[in-house]
C-alpha cells in the first residue's frame, strides 16, 4: 500500500511539474513575440532618413522628392517621407522646390538560414537577415550617400509565417524544411512517452 502510494504521489509531482513548464512555455512565447520583417524594414528606413534629415540641415526651405525605386518599395517610401515630416523636414510637391531628394531603395531583402533545434528538446530555431540597400542624392547641396543595412536575429521557426507580410513579397523568404534528426527523435519520444504511461497505468492497477 506504501508502495503505492509513493506511486501516485510520484504521478503528481510529475504532473505538476509538467504542468508548470508548460504554462512557463506558453508566458515565453506570448512575450517573446519577435518584431514583423516589415517592422524591421521601417526601422532602417528610420536610420535613413536621420541621414538625410542631417544632410539636409535646414527644415526652413522646403525639399521635394523623387522616389525612384520599384513600385512593391512604396510602403517603405511612404514611412520615409512620414518620418522627414515628423521631424520637420518640409516636403513640397512643386517642381521648383529649393532643394530636390532623389532617393531609391536597390535591394530591401530577408533570409532564412538552414533551420536547428535549441538542444535536444527545445524549440526549432532559424536565423534571419534582413538587409537594406539603396541610395539618396542631393543635387542642391552635392551630396550622394549609399546605404546598407543589416539585422539578423534568430526566430522561432512556427512563427515564420506571422512574421510575414503578404501584401509585400519582399517581406517573405523561402521556408528552410525543419532538421532531419528532430523528424525522427519526434515519433520516437512520443512511443516512449505513451508506453511510459501504459507501464504506469497497469503498475498501479497490479497493486
Amino acid at each position: 500500500m506504501k508502495k503505492f502510494l509513493n506511486t501516485i504521489a510520484g504521478i503528481r509531482s510529475f504532473s505538476f511539474r509538467l504542468f508548470l513548464f508548460l504554462s512557463l512555455s506558453a508566458f515565453i512565447s506570448v512575450f517573446g513575440q519577435p518584431k514583423s520583417n516589415l517592422e524591421i524594414f521601417f526601422s532602417q528606413i528610420d536610420s535613413v532618413g536621420m541621414q538625410i534629415h542631417q544632410s539636409i540641415n535646414d527644415n526652413t526651405t522646403g525639399s521635394r522628392i523623387s522616389f525612384l525605386s520599384s513600385p512593391e518599395y512604396s510602403i517603405l517610401e511612404n514611412h520615409l517621407t512620414s518620418y522627414l515630416i515628423k521631424n520637420g523636414v518640409k516636403i513640397l510637391q512643386t517642381s521648383n522646390a529649393p532643394s530636390s531628394l532623389n532617393f531609391v531603395i536597390t535591394e530591401a531583402v530577408v533570409k532564412y538560414n538552414d533551420s536547428f533545434r535549441d538542444g535536444l528538446f527545445g524549440d526549432i530555431l532559424v536565423e534571419r537577415n534582413i538587409n537594406l540597400k539603396g541610395n539618396f542624392l542631393i543635387p542642391d547641396k552635392n551630396i550622394s550617400n549609399d546605404f546598407s543595412y543589416s539585422f539578423t536575429d534568430t526566430v522561432e521557426y512556427v512563427q515564420l509565417n506571422e512574421i510575414e507580410n503578404r501584401a509585400y513579397p519582399f517581406t517573405q523568404s523561402n521556408h528552410p524544411p525543419e532538421p532531419f534528426f528532430s523528424s525522427l527523435i519526434e515519433p520516437v519520444i512520443a512511443v516512449g512517452a505513451a508506453a511510459t504511461a501504459v507501464i504506469l497505468f497497469f503498475t498501479i492497477r497490479s497493486k
